[in-house]
C-alpha cells in the first residue's frame, strides 16, 4: 500500500508536470500510446526519466496513483496502483520493464527503431515492440478500460516497470523485492514477460533457466610477434583449451536441445558472446578474457556445474582464471495446473478469449526468477501467437491487430485473478511453488 504522504507527493508533481498534456494521453489511441513509448529510448543504461515522466502522465490521465522509488541512483522503479475493495487479500503484480537492448539503424532496420513505424501491412517497427513495450501499454490499456467500465477489482492491481531487466536485475527487481514497498503491497501473484511464438499458441512460463555469466581470463608469454613459444604457454593457446572444452559440453547440450526443441528445461546452453586481448598486431598478447554466458537447465545441480566449470579451466592449463560476472540461484517453479487458483483463473480467461497457452519453461530469464526466489508464484505470458520471434533482433516488430487482440486477452486475465475469491488462495503463495532442481 502506499503511504499517505507517497500519494500526495505523487499527486501534487502529476498537478504541476503534467497538467497541459492530460488532455492528450486521455485521447490518444492504444496504438498511439505504444507508438509515443517505442519513441523514448530507454536502451539500458540511457536516462529514464522520459520514460518515468510517460508513465506519470498515463497514471495521471487514468486517475490511479504512481509512486517512483529509486533505490539505486539513476533506476527507477515505477508503480502504479487500481485499489480493490479488500486489500487484506493478496494483490495482483502486473510487471514489465521500461530498457530494451541497443538497436542502430546501420544494424540493418528498415525504419529507424524508436520510430514506431506502422507499415502498408499494418505492423509496427520498433526496439521493444515485442520485449516488452507492447505488453506494458496492454496493462495499462486493460486497466484503465476495466475501470472506465466500471469494473470493481475485489483485490488490488499494481503495475509495476522495472529499469534494468536486459542486464539482470542488480538495480531493479533483485533490490526491490527486498524492500517494504514491495512487502506493502502484499504479493499473491506476478505476471511478467513472456514470448511471442510462431505457432497459434502463447507460452505462459512456469520457471525460468538460472542465468551464470562468467569471464575467463588466460595468462601466458609476451613477445613479439616473430617469436615462436609453445601454444600451451600462450594466452591464445590456453584460451582454445578452454574453448574447446566449453564447446564440446555446447554440442552435447545442442543435441539434446535439437531432440526437444520445446523442453528448454531439459538442456543448458553454453555462448562466448566475448572475446578480447592484445595490444598490437605484432605483439603476442599476455592476456586474453573469454565471457561465456549460460543458462542452466532446471534439474542440473548448480554445485556440480560449478565443479565441472573449474574442471574445464584446470585441464586447460596454468594462469587461468575464472570469474562470475553474474551466478543466479536457481528458482522454483510456479505450478501450472487446477490446483493453483491463480493457474485456473488465467487457464480460463484465456480460453474465453481464445487464446491457447502451453506451459513451458523459456530458453532465457525474465525478472519473474527473482519474484519466485523472494518466496512468490510467478507466471511469464505476453499474449503474441502466430508471431515470429523477434525479441533482441533487427527489425523487431509486431502485428497492429496483435497488440490490441493482447489488450482484450489482458482484459479477461486481469479481471479474472482481480476476483478471485480469498477463500480461494493461500495466504502464503510459496504453497504455489515447486522446487524442481536436483
Amino acid at each position: 500500500m502506499f503511504g499517505l504522504v507517497s500519494i500526495v507527493l505523487a499527486v501534487i508533481q502529476l498537478q504541476v508536470s503534467f497538467a497541459a498534456g492530460d488532455t492528450d494521453y486521455a485521447n490518444k489511441t492504444p496504438v498511439e500510446l505504444f507508438q509515443e513509448y517505442i519513441r523514448i529510448n530507454t536502451t539500458t543504461h540511457n536516462d529514464l526519466t522520459p520514460a518515468v515522466d510517460f508513465w506519470k502522465a498515463l497514471a495521471n490521465a487514468a486517475g490511479v496513483p504512481i509512486n517512483v522509488i529509486e533505490i539505486v541512483q539513476g533506476y527507477p522503479i515505477v508503480v502504479l496502483k487500481w485499489a480493490g475493495t479488500d486489500s487484506s487479500l493478496p494483490s495482483i503484480m502486473l510487471n514489465s520493464h521500461m530498457d530494451v537492448v541497443p538497436a542502430d539503424i546501420e544494424d540493418g532496420w528498415a525504419y529507424d527503431p524508436f520510430s514506431g513505424h506502422i507499415d502498408e501491412n499494418g505492423v509496427i517497427y520498433g526496439r521493444g515492440t515485442q520485449d516488452m513495450k507492447s505488453v506494458s501499454i496492454q496493462y495499462y490499456e486493460a486497466l484503465r478500460r476495466l475501470k472506465e467500465n466500471n469494473v470493481q477489482f475485489l483485490r488490488d492491481v499494481y503495475m509495476t516497470l522495472m529499469p534494468d531487466e536486459e542486464v539482470g536485475a542488480e538495480n531493479g527487481m533483485i533490490q526491490f523485492v527486498k524492500t517494504a514497498e514491495f512487502k506493502a503491497m502484499n504479493v499473491g501473484i506476478e505476471l511478467d514477460e513472456g514470448t511471442s511464438y510462431p505457432l497459434p499458441v502463447a507460452p505462459l512460463f512456469y520457471q525460468d533457466k538460472v542465468v551464470w555469466q562468467i569471464q575467463v581470463d588466460c595468462h601466458g608469454v609476451a613477445a613479439h610477434g616473430s617469436t615462436f613459444p609453445a601454444t600451451n604457454e600462450t594466452a591464445t593457446g590456453k584460451c582454445r583449451n578452454v574453448i574447446d572444452r566449453f564447446f564440446a559440453f555446447r554440442d552435447e547440450q545442442f543435441a539434446i536441445a535439437n531432440a526437444s526443441p520445446t523442453e528448454a528445461e531439459s538442456y543448458t546452453s553454453v555462448n562466448l558472446n566475448r572475446l578480447s586481448g592484445g595490444t598490437a598486431n605484432n605483439v603476442i598478447p599476455s592476456r586474453v578474457s573469454l565471457v561465456f554466458d549460460i543458462r542452466l537447465g532446471t534439474k542440473v545441480n548448480e554445485e556440480n556445474f560449478d565443479n565441472l566449470i573449474h574442471k574445464f579451466i584446470d585441464e586447460s592449463g596454468e594462469n587461468i582464471t575464472v570469474t562470475y560476472i553474474s551466478k543466479n540461484q536457481q528458482s522454483p517453479a510456479t505450478i501450472a495446473n487446477s490446483s493453483n487458483p491463480y493457474f485456473q483463473a488465467i487457464a480460463c480467461a484465456t480460453k474465453q478469449v481464445g487464446i491457447q497457452i502451453l506451459p513451458v519453461v523459456p530458453p532465457g530469464s525474465t525478472d519473474a526468477r527473482h519474484v519466485r526466489n523472494a518466496g512468490y508464484p510467478a507466471f511469464g505470458f505476453s499474449p503474441m501467437p502466430n508471431t515470429e520471434l523477434l525479441l533482441h533482433s533487427v527489425n523487431e516488430r509486431l502485428a497492429v491487430s496483435t497488440f490490441t487482440n493482447g489488450i482484450t486477452v489482458y482484459k479477461a486475465i486481469i479481471n479474472n485473478l482481480a476476483n478471485i475469491p480469498g477463500s480461494e488462495t493461500a495466504e502464503d503463495g510459496r504453497v504455489y511453488l515447486l522446487t524442481t532442481a536436483t
